[in-house]
């Protein structure tokens, strides 16, 4: 038999892209509606690929929302993959619990959300699938929860969906600390984590993955951004692939500027890096931050021309 399934984290339904709406003749309306798009990508990649379930792994929101449209949105997003047929699993994280609102609303009834009391199971019998989350039951969430986590079920795919920083990460708050051996321990066929914005493929065996945020919010977030499409034939993953989501492209880009004798050369150095960036984009909106780097006798007519 074969499975599949896609796995996410950290959509940030709604939030807001900081850096660009101050400059003059930014795409304003495009900025906004990023993360709309970029989900709009993923439910439609889901109908697409025919895939059987998807797993969010906490963060679907960005704390509380500015009017219930977000989860309008989010609801009607569900009601697309119900109408396909594809389930979905889901357990809050730090800033879905911060949300007071999102608890009250109504989803499809193809839709899951783990309990925060403690972990729990669901079996997909027609698949062969089992899998094991728990939701947060407030923002900050210190406990180690993958020590409840039951161990692996010997007649299933096991699958544990869980909202982790591991041991830390960089630029990350320290929510639900876990080592991997522990992840490890429970004898799982397949961690689905989030958290962690940049994606990580934490562990191969098993398969243990961060798939990072699916639209980057900020310059900080660089690169590309989306889902982990995973393929699963007779019990065992055969492909684990990125599948990119994201509407604007953020990229940081240093350009060495020291061979550069003249103005004239100085631009050319800096219109190819930009045009090296915006075919990494792949036609997609591109922020772009150059940061100019080596000294040159031009440097001072050129500041002076900024300033």
């Amino acid at each position: 038999m074969m499975i599949k399934f896609i796995h996410t984290a950290d959509i940030h339904l709604d939030s807001p892209l900081k850096g660009l709406e101050i400059h003059e003749d930014a795409p304003v309306e495009a900025i906004r509606g990023a993360t709309r798009r970029a989900f709009d990508n993923l439910i439609g990649l889901a109908i697409e690929k025919e895939v059987d379930f998807v797993l969010i792994a906490g963060d679907l929101y960005d704390g509380d929302w500015r009017d219930y449209n977000t989860g309008l949105f989010f609801a009607g997003q569900m009601g697309r993959l119900d109408a396909a047929g594809i389930k979905v699993f889901i357990v809050s994280g730090n800033h879905d619990a911060a949300s007071q609102i999102t608890r009250a609303m109504p989803l499809p009834e193809n839709v899951t959300v783990f309990s925060a009391k403690k972990p729990q199971s669901v079996k997909l019998d027609d698949l062969g699938v089992i899998i094991h989350g728990q939701s947060y039951s407030s923002r900050v969430m210190s406990e180690n929860l993958v020590l409840q986590y039951p161990q692996h079920d010997p007649g299933f795919f096991n699958i544990g969906l869980l909202h982790t920083s591991l041991t830390g990460r960089e630029g990350h708050d320290v929510y639900a600390p876990c080592t991997v051996d522990e992840l490890k321990s429970r004898g799982y066929n397949y961690w689905a984590l989030g958290h962690v914005h940049q994606r990580e493929v934490v562990s191969t065996d098993p398969l243990i993955i961060f798939p990072g945020n699916i639209q980057g919010r900020h310059i900080k977030e660089t690169g590309v951004k989306g889902a982990t499409l995973v393929t699963v034939e007779d019990g065992r993953i055969v492909k684990a692939e990125v599948a990119e989501l994201d509407v604007l492209r953020w990229s940081s880009c240093q350009v060495d500027l020291s061979a550069c004798e003249t103005r004239e050369a100085i631009y050319a150095q800096v219109r190819s890096a930009m045009e090296k960036e915006l075919g990494l984009a792949d036609g997609k909106m591109l922020s772009l931050r150059l940061q100019l780097e080596g000294c040159r006798p031009v440097h001072a007519s050129l500041h002076a021309r900024t300033s």
